[in-house]
């Protein structure tokens, strides 16, 4: 991203703060795994998106009194033999040049210049960004950091601002639609080499294994764990053990993405094992793209994402009872059970875009029905990124094949 970009949305961050006030964001610290080795680094989005900055053990301060109104970014302590075992850490250069935040200390003055400023200013409010963790599994740095100052400083008080920060991240900018293209165009040249190698009697894991090379021959990320479920394990959402054969006249379904510079892509296909759909399979198949042609057409600005997944519903009602799929259209539930839309950005389910909320320009949301039907051990799911404009939408995605008629021409030409 350019400086001025981040450094703009910083400014409509931080511009309603109050006289009194010091903002605190972390990047996030190393987790370990096992003895001496941490998991790989992932830096919290929301410093990313404020400072440009993706190293773990970073804090970012904004302090607003009557006084001052000054940025500071601490950094790593230089540590030239730490740099010989795990290479360079940023530096004050960089870290200017990265953020535009013009004051940069080492890690190791935060807690004096903290508690300095708070002892020579009239402070009241902490601002801090910290994300809500259902699984609890541990206390981010935001929590471990407002503990401390429950403790320490009764009277101050914290206000978290990670909803602010996740409103903003819902509206996209061109430089930030551009990196998802980039992302979505890895996640294409991934999805055809699968095509080109699947047969059966290959695995899950070895078609998984052709888009993650694509990823890494591209110098991208994934944005999560490939799904490719093949047959029955199809009608689970989320099945990434991977581990089947693929079966003749199986379907195999893929939800996968690339990622670039922390940029998602969210595609679902779902493929014939032999390279032809049956004809119960291309009924599936084709129900479920007519339910994401209809959800894509009504995409544009005040609609809200349940309304869009109602447009799934009342096709399913209608096509899946009159193919025999389910008897009756209150048993869509049975073979429909999730939703068909949600924020995609610099996190795969992207923050800030709840189910009430109206859609407007510069989103970018997924359309992702799905069909799913254990008796018959067929699961379906189509899925595209599509940006939200001005009177209606562009599919980001539209170059990866979709339809019955260009999957079986590129499989049996492959």
């Amino acid at each position: 991203m350019k400086r001025e970009t981040i450094i703009s949305r910083r400014n409509a961050l931080l511009k309603e703060n109050k006289k009194g006030s010091i903002t605190v964001l972390f990047s996030g610290d190393l987790v370990k795994r096992s003895a001496d080795s941490t998991y790989p680094f992932e830096v919290n989005r929301n410093f990313y998106y404020l400072t440009n900055c993706d190293e773990d053990s970073l804090i970012y301060v904004y302090i607003n009194t009557e006084n001052v109104s000054k940025e500071i970014l601490f950094i790593k302590d230089y540590n030239p033999l730490e740099e010989k075992w795990v290479g360079k850490s940023l530096t004050k250069d960089e870290a200017v040049h990265k953020s535009g935040v013009f004051i940069v200390y080492p890690i190791s003055q935060f807690e004096s210049i903290f508690t300095r400023t708070l002892a020579r200013n009239d402070i009241d409010t902490i601002y801090v960004d910290s994300e809500r963790d259902s699984f609890k599994q541990r206390m981010n740095e935001a929590e471990k950091f407002t503990k401390s100052l429950n403790e320490s400083y009764p009277h101050l008080k914290v206000v978290n601002i990670n909803s602010k920060i996740n409103l903003l991240r819902t509206i996209k900018s061109d430089e930030e639609i551009e990196e998802m293209k980039k992302a979505i165009e890895v996640t294409r040249l991934g999805i055809e080499s699968i095509l080109k190698n699947m047969k059966p009697g290959r695995y899950e894991y070895q078609s998984a294994a052709d888009f993650e090379y694509q990823c890494a021959l591209h110098n991208s990320g994934l944005a999560f764990d490939t799904i490719a479920a093949s047959g029955k394990d199809a009608t689970i959402l989320h099945y990434v053990t991977n581990q089947k054969a693929l079966v003749e006249n199986e379907l195999v379904l893929f939800d996968l993405g690339a990622s670039v510079n922390h940029y998602c892509a969210d595609i679902s296909r779902t493929f014939p094992v032999s390279g032809k759909f049956t004809e119960r399979q291309k009924t599936f198949y084709n129900i479920v793209l007519k339910a994401q042609t209809e959800v894509i057409k009504a995409i544009k600005p005040g609609v809200t994402l349940i309304q869009l997944n109602e447009i799934v519903r009342s096709v399913y009602k209608v096509e899946c009872v009159k193919a025999n799929i389910i008897e009756t259209e209150d048993q869509v539930d049975q073979i429909y059970y999730h939703s068909v839309s949600h924020s995609l950005g610099l996190d795969t389910h992207d923050v800030g875009l709840v189910e009430g909320a109206t859609l407007k320009p510069g989103m970018v949301v997924t359309v992702e029905p799905g069909l799913y039907s254990e008796k018959e051990m067929i699961g379906i799911r189509i899925e595209d990124d599509i940006l939200v404009t001005e009177t209606g939408s562009i599919n980001l995605s539209k170059s990866i094949l979709k339809t019955v008629e260009e999957i079986e021409a590129f499989m049996n030409l492959s």
